[in-house]
């Protein structure tokens, strides 16, 4: 028994036949180059969560309070002053 499951997807024209190009080129089925390019894509991201989590730097992030609301939007003003 296999562990796949059938999903539909629906793709640009020009997108799927390029992909059907590059499974010829590669010998490889269109489902297998998705599969590859979405396990790809999930484990990127694991990854770089591990690596931030990982990363010193984060955990002195929103430590301190400034009671500024929008330094988001004015962080030149309140890093660089009045222009």
């Amino acid at each position: 028994m296999s562990n796949y499951i059938t999903t539909n997807i629906r793709l640009p024209r020009e997108l799927l036949k390029a992909l059907k190009h590059k499974a010829v080129e590669e010998n490889k089925s269109v489902s297998q180059l998705i599969r590859e390019a979405v396990s790809k894509l999930v484990h990127q991201k694991h990854k770089n969560i591990l690596l931030l989590k990982k990363d010193p730097l984060l955990k002195i992030v929103a430590t301190a309070k400034s009671g500024i609301k929008n330094g988001s939007e004015q962080h030149d003003h309140y890093l660089y002053g009045e222009k």
